[in-house]
């Protein structure tokens, strides 16, 4: 083989090809139901099919993460996020985090609620009729006015790793209320006969949208596209279905 026609093959070979497939990881970090089900699938993988069938030659791969690994990732430098993160808010990401990062339009609405035992929900307006109670928090998570009142003193905050275990201090009396985000505790509800006992209500000011983090590294062109997924699966009659059977509210669509 001539020299010269050998050293272009290997550059052909070497450089990626102008309009070839392009392939992104999705980040997620809701690690329980109804975003990551016991069999693999959820809420999480169908996002990702969901937005994969609008980006053409770029496409995601789902991969779930810790919360707290995804945020060293992105706010340490550990390691440089190059794609993008599901189901996240600015709101519940701390500065200068939150503002580093684009985001998507919303995917659909939600919201928190302040779990109780049944028979146990304060009479008296929220948040006042809350002080002086027990409250059991995840550590790591970013509460709004409650987090708030712990600092104060007019709460007893007491933390663990997860929502799963405070349910349970909750039901053996050791703890007053949680906040689990109503998705999550509606999973949950459904196939436990013990979380029966446990009543729930929206948290004050717990409403929020939630989107898809677009990391700055995407090309100009991916991030574009994401933008234009999000906004088709608005009108999307799959993906709708798909929020009502998890009992997600879509979020309104925008114009244009």
């Amino acid at each position: 083989m001539p020299r010269l026609f050998r050293t272009g093959l290997l550059l052909l070979l070497a450089c990626p090809i102008w309009g070839a497939a392009a392939t992104y990881t999705a980040y997620n970090t809701y690690l329980h139901p109804p975003f990551v089900r016991q069999d693999g699938d959820g809420l999480a993988a169908e996002l990702v099919r969901a937005l994969n069938r609008h980006m053409g030659d770029d496409q995601f791969v789902l991969e779930n993460v810790p919360r707290a690994r995804f945020l060293a990732m992105a706010g340490q430098g550990r390691k440089r996020i190059d794609g993008i993160a599901l189901f996240l808010s600015p709101t519940f990401l701390k500065e200068p985090l939150a503002s580093r990062y684009g985001w998507s339009a919303p995917l659909f609405a939600d919201h928190n609620v302040l779990v109780f035992k049944a028979g146990s929900v304060p009479a008296g307006p929220m948040p006042a009729s809350l002080r002086g109670m027990r409250f059991g928090a995840v550590r790591g998570h970013v509460y709004r006015f409650l987090g708030d009142m712990g600092r104060r003193g007019e709460l007893h905050v007491d933390e663990v790793g997860d929502e799963m275990n405070n349910l349970r201090k909750l039901i053996a009396g050791r703890i007053d209320f949680t906040v689990v985000n109503r998705l999550h505790f509606r999973a949950l509800a459904e196939n436990s006969s013990e979380l029966q006992q446990l009543v729930a209500t929206p948290e004050p000011g717990g409403d929020f949208l939630r989107h898809v983090l677009l990391s700055p590294r995407l090309p100009s062109g991916t991030a574009q596209r994401v933008a234009a997924a999000v906004h088709a699966l608005q009108h999307d009659q799959a993906w709708q279905a798909t929020l009502v059977r998890y009992g997600a509210a879509p979020a309104r669509p925008t114009s244009g």
